[in-house]
């Protein structure tokens, strides 16, 4: 996902002068290039530059309206961003991967990332919260009224993200909870995703009856749904996750992502995140 800008203009290589008959001329030349060149130089200093995002899976639906806003408020400077789940994002830089801006969709996973020399002296601020809720597919064929049906449902199927991921390790520690207090699952086929936009494909596609997903993929869920309603439930005693960002190593030598993380703080970019469902910081 990125807006793109043209590519800058380069300074043009004077000709080599070989005769002297042209040595006033050559030196004309260099004078008009040299005043050319100031002024690229000048342009340049103050045009468009990219920005890696490595940001968590469940802002992906935002993505494209937070990069035109940004590009629109910073000179055309693009964002290319890289959606995963978190644990996985972490995982990618630390193997070398580029990245300017990291976006976690909780603390425990920037918290690994401090870890990394990538992340040395690193500050992270929070931009938004989410919250896990209990999604139905489109049309609710397992008929599930309530999160108490995981526990008496027949033969439905539960779609989750892969522990270590965010939505993954509430969505475990909750059915963890349940089954200490005596309402373990009922007969379900489990599936594990790696990340909550593939637990949202699932249910999209009624590949799974009921899946854990963030608030705001069941609202990109029900608003795009053709094919009936999508029941959503919320979860007792789960708190909301936060959003932590921060640059990089890499980042920090670049001004335009240190623009964007000052950026996702406006008063635009949180209107942009509170229309897709995110809470405030």
């Amino acid at each position: 996902m990125s807006v793109t800008t043209g590519p800058r203009t380069g300074r043009r290589p004077l000709g080599v002068l070989r005769a002297f008959s042209i040595a006033v001329a050559g030196a004309g030349l260099m004078f008009a290039s040299a005043c050319s060149t100031a002024g690229d130089s000048d342009s340049a200093a103050g045009s468009a530059g990219t920005v890696e995002v490595f940001a968590a899976a469940s802002l992906n639906n935002a993505g494209d309206e937070l990069a035109e806003a940004f590009a629109e408020d910073n000179d055309g400077a693009e964002l290319e961003f890289n959606f995963a789940g978190s644990s996985k994002l972490v995982q990618q830089i630390g193997q070398g991967a580029d990245a300017d801006v990291f976006i976690s969709a909780d603390e425990e996973n920037m918290d690994a990332a401090h870890d990394l020399p990538e992340f040395d002296g690193a500050e992270p601020e929070t931009i938004a919260t989410n919250r896990l809720v209990l999604a139905t597919s489109p049309g609710n064929p397992a008929g599930f009224d309530s999160v108490d049906d995981l526990s008496t449902t027949a033969d439905f199927r539960l779609a989750v993200c892969a522990d270590g991921v965010p939505c993954g390790t509430l969505a475990n520690d909750y059915l963890d909870e349940r089954e200490d207090d005596g309402h373990g699952l009922g007969p379900s086929t489990v599936s594990e995703e790696a990340n909550v936009s593939d637990v949202s494909t699932k249910l999209a596609t009624g590949e799974a009856d009921v899946g854990f997903i963030y608030s705001t993929d069941a609202k990109a869920l029900q608003e795009n749904s053709t094919d009936g309603e999508v029941e959503v439930f919320d979860l007792d005693g789960v708190e909301p996750n936060k959003y932590p960002a921060v640059l990089t190593t890499a980042g920090e030598d670049n001004d335009d992502a240190a623009a964007f993380l000052e950026w996702l703080t406006s008063v635009r970019a949180r209107a942009i995140l509170e229309s897709y469902g995110f809470g405030a910081a």
